[in-house]
C-alpha cells in the first residue's frame, strides 16, 4: 500500500515538472522566414526538420517535389549549430529528424553526418541532441541507436530499455478534436487529450501535439490540459505568450 502511495506521488510530482516546463518546438523550422535562427534566438526546446535521402546526401524539403540540392541538413543546420557552439549563446535543444524514406536506407548517411560533428555537438556543457521521427525502425531496436534517440508513439508497449531511448511522446491533434482554435473545445474532447497526456506522464515522457490549431487559444488550452511541449510555426508569438502568462 505504502509503496502504491509512494508511486501516485511520484506520477504527480513528475506530472507538475513536466506541465510547469513549457518547451518550444519550432515545427517544419526550415519553411519559416529565418530557418534555424529565429528557433536558437528564442531559445527553442526542440527544432525540426523533414528530409529526404538524395543520392548520399540528405536533403531539408517538406516533399520530394520541392526538393532542392543546396538545401542540405548539413549546411542548413549542422554547420549552423558548429558556429553556434563555438559562441556564447550555445545552449541545449534537441533537433529531430522527420526521416521520410527508407529509415535503413537514411540512418548511415545521418550517422556518418553527426559522427563528423559530434565535438560540436557537446560542447561547454551543452548539448544537442538528435531525435528521430518519421521513418523509424521497429520499437524493439530503438535501443540499439546510442546516438540518437526517437520521438515516441502513444499506446505503444515499449520495454524499459526502448523506452530510454524515447525523447518524447507525439501525435496529431485531429485524431481526438475537430476544433479549430475558435470558441469552446467540447468537454469530451478535452477529456480525451487529458487522458492521452496523463498516459504520457506516467510513463515518465513529455508529450507533443501536432496538427493543432496554431493560435494562444491552442496553445493556453494544451498548456492547462498538461501537454509539455507547444507544437508551433509561431515559434516568436508563443515564447511570447508564455513569457508574459
Amino acid at each position: 500500500m505504502i509503496k502504491q502511495i509512494f508511486s501516485i506521488l511520484g506520477i504527480m510530482i513528475l506530472s507538475f515538472v513536466l506541465q510547469a516546463q513549457v518547451k518550444i518546438h519550432s515545427h517544419n523550422d526550415y519553411t519559416h522566414t529565418k530557418p534555424f535562427t529565429d528557433a536558437v534566438a528564442n531559445k527553442t526546446f526542440s527544432i525540426e526538420a523533414d528530409v529526404f535521402l538524395v543520392g548520399n546526401l540528405l536533403v531539408v524539403s517538406h516533399s520530394k517535389q520541392e526538393i532542392n540540392i543546396e538545401h542540405t541538413l548539413e549546411n542548413m543546420y549542422f554547420q549552423p549549430i558548429q558556429a553556434l557552439s563555438k559562441s556564447n549563446d550555445f545552449y541545449s535543444f534537441q533537433l529531430m529528424i522527420d526521416v521520410k524514406d527508407n529509415f535503413n536506407l537514411t540512418y548511415p548517411a545521418l550517422l556518418k553526418l553527426i559522427m563528423n560533428y559530434q565535438n560540436d555537438f557537446n560542447n561547454k556543457g551543452k548539448k544537442v541532441s538528435i531525435v528521430i521521427s518519421g521513418n523509424r525502425p521497429p520499437d524493439s531496436t530503438t535501443h540499439n541507436y546510442k546516438e540518437v534517440s526517437f520521438d515516441g508513439l502513444p499506446n505503444h508497449n515499449y520495454k524499459p530499455q526502448d523506452l530510454a531511448k524515447v525523447a518524447m511522446i507525439s501525435d496529431n491533434f485531429a485524431t481526438y478534436s475537430k476544433w479549430k482554435g475558435l470558441g469552446e473545445i467540447s468537454e469530451a474532447d478535452k477529456t480525451k487529450l487529458s487522458t492521452l497526456i496523463k498516459s504520457a506522464h506516467q510513463i515518465g515522457k513529455p508529450i507533443r501535439f501536432w496538427n493543432a490549431p496554431d493560435n494562444e487559444a491552442s496553445w493556453k488550452l494544451l498548456h492547462d490540459l498538461g501537454a509539455d511541449i507547444i507544437n508551433t510555426d509561431r515559434v516568436a508569438e508563443a515564447t511570447k505568450f508564455f513569457k508574459l502568462k
